[in-house]
């Protein structure tokens, strides 16, 4: 492996996607080892009982170490490369930042319903997570949540917001008077969207919306 990072990820899973958008940001050395969930090799169970995703292994002089948990994984590689610093460097705000992200759980709870039970319910939670973002886009007037440029929370929650855009499989009509209801926040995912990290690991609506489809995300705890 030399000095290259090896994330363990499952294909479409939005706490690696998180860890990717990361490593790209810092033009970290990196491979990706897919795994599947349903069917995990022995040597992995091995290596991490409690059957966390992603991992991250990192080759050291004292051997391989390994990383759980996706904000702590994106944490590290903001403090080992210093390159492209993703944190504010202002104690306040990076602090604000991760009560944001903490708050962003609710949406990430909302989707996984709304996904699960073919969109019928959960959109209530997504809508009223939104109306967070978008008041605190027009209070820092600002494009991103990083200021002119993406920072860490705006890739930290991008991956679910991604996976949102899916909504537009089901009624366009629908999505766009959902979207008209957070101008600033639909003007940020545009940008985002043409950002060359986020780029690098996007997937279509349509993707999405037949993977959601045909997977249950709940299985393995793992889809979403």
């Amino acid at each position: 492996m030399g000095d290259k990072l090896r994330l363990y990820h499952v294909d479409m899973n939005p706490y690696g996607h998180r860890v990717l958008l990361i490593l790209e940001a810092k033009k970290a050395k990196y491979e990706v080892y897919k795994l599947d969930p349903l069917h995990l090799p022995e040597w992995f169970r091995a290596k991490n009982p409690r059957l966390k995703i992603p991992v991250l292994e990192i080759p050291t002089e004292y051997g391989d170490r390994y990383l759980f948990e996706s904000v702590v994984i994106c944490d590290y590689l903001d403090e080992k490369y210093p390159r492209n610093p993703l944190h504010s460097r202002d104690p306040f705000v990076k602090a604000q930042d991760r009560l944001l992200i903490e708050r962003f759980n609710e949406l990430i709870k909302g989707s996984l319903e709304c996904f699960d039970t073919n969109f019928v319910f959960g959109s209530e939670q997504i809508i009223q997570t939104l109306d967070i973002f978008e008041k605190e886009l027009g209070t820092r007037g600002t494009n991103y949540f990083g200021g002119n440029r993406p920072g860490m929370l705006d890739y930290m929650i991008w991956p679910w917001v991604e996976r949102l855009y899916l909504l537009r499989c089901l009624s366009q009509k629908k999505f766009d008077e959902k979207r008209s209801l957070f101008p600033n926040f639909a003007d940020w995912g545009d940008q985002m969207q043409l950002d060359e990290v986020v780029k690098k690991h996007s997937h279509s609506p349509q993707e999405y919306f037949e993977y959601y489809r045909n997977a249950r995300t709940h299985s393995m705890g793992y889809y979403l």
